[in-house]
């Protein structure tokens, strides 16, 4: 049944949007950072060369595809995130400082576009990544949930839920909050 929010027809065109995507964002940086060119012209056609190298390869589409509503809900948060401080009181000098006179806002920022990069690589490769996964067919003995399955998804959340795993980023956990509070001053 068609409804209004019934986007599947653009679905045809994602080999499209990902290339557009990239040129538009790869020529805003060469844009602002004037890292080659001062010329808009030499930026744009390396801006082009970058969409179509993107568009050679049906990976590097399906992780774009992946990224950018990862990348889009994470920016509506940050706006939201920012009219709330607005709203009760910060000015926008004082939002500039916050984020340039402190680092820690800036590689949270950063991990979060690393863990949004590692679970589109995780999602586009997933179980043809190594040499032997693609094996599957393992069968569990102990009733437990195993990580040889066929599915990749199976496997890095069995492995991700495992007590060993678990207790381990527990004490890490621990070990990072005392090595902070130890180096307090």
């Amino acid at each position: 049944m068609a409804t209004i929010l019934d986007v599947s027809l653009l679905q045809s065109f994602d080999i499209i949007f990902a290339p557009l995507l990239v040129f538009a964002i790869f020529f805003a940086i060469l844009q602002k950072t004037k890292g080659l060119s001062s010329a808009p012209g030499i930026n744009a056609l390396i801006a082009a060369l970058a969409a179509f190298f993107i568009l050679l390869s049906d990976t590097a589409v399906q992780m774009v595809n992946f990224m950018v509503p990862w990348f889009a809900v994470a920016i509506v948060f940050i706006v939201l995130l920012l009219l709330i401080f607005q709203m009760f009181g910060a000015t926008d000098k004082n939002l500039y400082s916050a984020l340039t006179g402190d680092t820690t806002i800036i590689w949270t920022i950063l991990g979060l576009g690393i863990v949004i990069l590692l679970a589109a690589g995780g999602s586009v490769l997933g179980q043809n990544i190594g040499p032997y996964l693609n094996d599957g067919g393992a069968i569990s003995t102990n009733g437990s949930t195993n990580v040889a399955t066929a599915d990749f998804q199976t496997n890095v959340t069995a492995t991700l839920f495992h007590p060993k795993i678990l207790g381990m980023l527990v004490i890490f956990g621990i070990i990072i909050m005392a090595v902070f509070l130890l180096t307090q001053g």
